[in-house]
């Protein structure tokens, strides 16, 4: 979104229909959004937080165990279900928070 400021022009009288005696004006589009930097930094720390998402989702998608034999499997299964549990009462926490808010979280369509 972007709030419009009128500023005089300096280039003599305006067209016909504008401004007011005899000098016109033209808009200067302002961006709006944070002006603090506070205000920036929380907006970075969020975009941050959905690439971080992002990440660790291309990371899981990395994962495939199906080629591990049972022997391996069973060496790491333990650091694995430990993992696994926290990645799922993480996500678990992100969706409820979410949700808390009255939001809904929707699987995305099909390209």
């Amino acid at each position: 979104m972007r709030s419009i400021t009128a500023v005089p022009m300096r280039n003599g009288p305006a067209p016909a229909g504008q401004g007011s005696g005899g000098q016109g004006s033209a808009a200067r589009v302002k961006p709006a959004g944070p002006r603090a930097p506070l205000d920036r930094l929380r907006v970075r720390d969020r975009i941050e937080s959905i690439a971080r998402l992002r990440a660790a989702v291309r990371a899981l998608g990395d994962v495939d165990v199906s080629g591990w034999d049972d022997a391996t499997l069973t060496d790491h299964l333990d650091e694995l279900s430990r993992a696994l549990c926290g990645i799922d009462a993480e996500l678990t926490r992100v969706a409820e928070a979410v949700r808390a808010r009255g939001f809904r979280i929707a699987e995305p369509r099909a390209a």
